[in-house]
């Protein structure tokens, strides 16, 4: 079977920082600390974004600077690896803060590499 497209592995970065975002809708840092289910909703779309970018190819994260693909990719790492410990509050700012400058640099990955199939 053919390796998976890269610019695939983009698009299920956009939708798993989709899905984050209506999972948050709506909340705030004290609701998501009191609400498990979110919490690992959210923590494994986290791991699906950090285990994509493992299959973005070395010369697109190179062309692609902007984009922080060391700090997903660690973050998975952290989650697999220290998930008891992960602080809802780091998750929370995560959601807010970092993840929505993403999609503007993902699409725009996309729109100069061009869409899977072009």
């Amino acid at each position: 079977m053919p390796a998976k497209d890269w610019r695939l592995r983009i698009m299920d970065i956009l939708e798993a920082i989709r899905r984050i975002q209506t999972y948050t809708a709506g909340m705030n840092r004290e609701a998501l600390a009191a609400d498990p289910k979110t919490l690992d909703a959210i923590l494994r779309n986290l791991v699906v974004i950090g285990e994509a970018v493992r299959h973005i190819p070395d010369e697109i994260t190179m062309r692609f600077t902007d984009v922080p693909w060391d700090r997903m990719r660690a973050m998975r790492n952290f989650l697999i690896h220290e998930y008891p410990s992960v602080d809802p509050n780091i998750v929370w700012d995560t959601t807010q803060i970092d993840l929505p400058p993403l999609v503007p640099l993902l699409q725009q990955v996309l729109a100069l590499a061009g869409r899977p199939g072009d």
